[in-house]
């Protein structure tokens, strides 16, 4: 009965494949054998991509991406998707290789054989347990089931470390493999991570999460090929399709060509009016911060003429000046033991001194009580009066 039961649970959970390293003197990965590759050979690069697109199109546009980015030349690099242990159509990694080196890898194992794979994948690993094994050619580090690197040791500590201050949710454990890597025991203790060598302590499991669909043999363009075919006798409706969607975005490009010329015209007759009117001339940097100081300061001059300035017609030049700031006003008061004063709010200080010039240049005497940072930005207590001084003379 005892051995019925043993023999069950053998069928039951069947023997993990065996790892084979390249970097072994005349390896060979056998029938049921996975050949790990050097991972420093195979980097796993995140790309951006938009969560709408699917299959074929989200590799067209990562391809481009890549080769903007990097200046990758396809026909030296094979670059193909990296759907993850969980085969996720929304993958946002790629595996980047050269194409030499996976021909020389095809020599090393046989066709029965289970696959090629970066030696990072081949490491045990669980959900919340990261993994570093010391290698010849420096460390490999597998970051959690769907994510690691080779380097060399100095610098597998750096990416370790890296990734470590840039991840959302921290390891519960790092798993370490062979010999200790001070570096890293180091990096571990500073973030507060124990360190852990046993894998079955932590869950950490090898070649069980789906790595084997990652096998570098398989042509990245196979499942093009075999969607090709599929799309094949649609394709003459997938061209007319093609022909009338060409022929609307020609409508909708004629469209948006006229409405930006039209508010080109608007923008040049605007500017032309500015500075025939408001800046005698001058340059225009920004329309409504100018016009707006102009208009200010002909107000203030306007009130400047009488005898002692109306509180309520320096509120309004005050506004104006505020507006065209972009200052939002909290308070606005007066009396005759304080005079005018408003306490505004600006996104830092140095708006707080582009306002007092800007009302200064409108003919305001300001004197700047206090500022201070706050929540909502920098909050700024000004004391104002007519640049003439009947407002201070008054108050004194």
């Amino acid at each position: 009965m005892a051995r019925k039961a043993q023999t069950a649970r053998q069928q039951a959970s069947p023997a993990r494949p065996t790892v084979v390293q390249l970097t072994a003197p005349g390896a060979k990965a056998r029938r049921g054998q996975v050949l790990a590759v050097p991972g420093a050979d195979v980097a796993l690069l995140p790309i951006e991509l938009p969560t709408k697109l699917r299959g074929q199109n989200r590799e067209n546009v990562a391809h481009r991406q890549m080769r903007d980015k990097f200046g990758i030349d396809p026909e030296t690099v094979d670059l193909r998707p990296f759907f993850g242990t969980k085969g996720s159509e929304e993958w946002s990694r790629v595996l980047v290789t050269d194409k030499a080196l996976i021909s020389v890898w095809r020599d090393a194992i046989d066709e029965d054989a289970l696959a090629i794979l970066p030696d990072y994948l081949t490491l045990p690993t669980a959900p919340d347990v990261w993994t570093v094994a010391a290698n010849a050619q420096g460390v490999s580090v597998r970051l959690g089931p769907d994510d690691g690197f080779g380097a060399h040791a100095d610098l597998g500590a750096i990416l370790l470390n890296d990734a470590l201050e840039a991840c959302d949710r921290r390891p519960k454990a790092l798993l370490r493999i062979g010999e200790p890597i001070p570096a890293i025991d180091a990096i571990a203790s500073e973030h507060g991570i124990g360190v852990e060598t046993d894998a079955g302590s932590v869950g950490a499991k090898a070649l069980s999460h789906g790595e084997v669909a990652c096998d570098l043999r398989r042509d990245p363009q196979l499942a093009r090929a075999r969607m090709t075919a599929r799309i094949l006798p649609w394709r003459w409706p997938m061209a007319f399709g093609l022909v009338a969607a060409i022929v609307w975005a020609a409508a909708e490009w004629i469209v948006t060509d006229r409405i930006a010329k039209e508010t080109q015209a608007i923008r040049a007759q605007t500017m032309a009016i500015v500075q025939d009117h408001f800046v005698d001339g001058a340059p225009v940097v920004d329309v409504r911060v100018q016009v707006g100081r102009v208009l200010a300061s002909a107000q203030a001059q306007a009130h400047s003429e009488g005898d002692r300035p109306n509180p309520l017609s320096l509120f309004g030049q005050t506004a104006i000046v505020l507006n065209a700031a972009s200052a939002r006003a909290e308070t606005a008061s007066f009396d005759t033991a304080e005079g005018f004063r408003v306490v505004a709010i600006l996104d830092n200080f140095a708006a707080v001194e582009d306002l007092v010039a800007d009302l200064e240049q409108a003919g305001i005497s300001v004197d700047l009580q206090d500022t201070r940072a706050n929540d909502a930005g920098v909050q700024a207590t000004l004391a104002l009066s007519t640049s003439n001084g009947a407002t201070e003379g008054d108050n004194q």
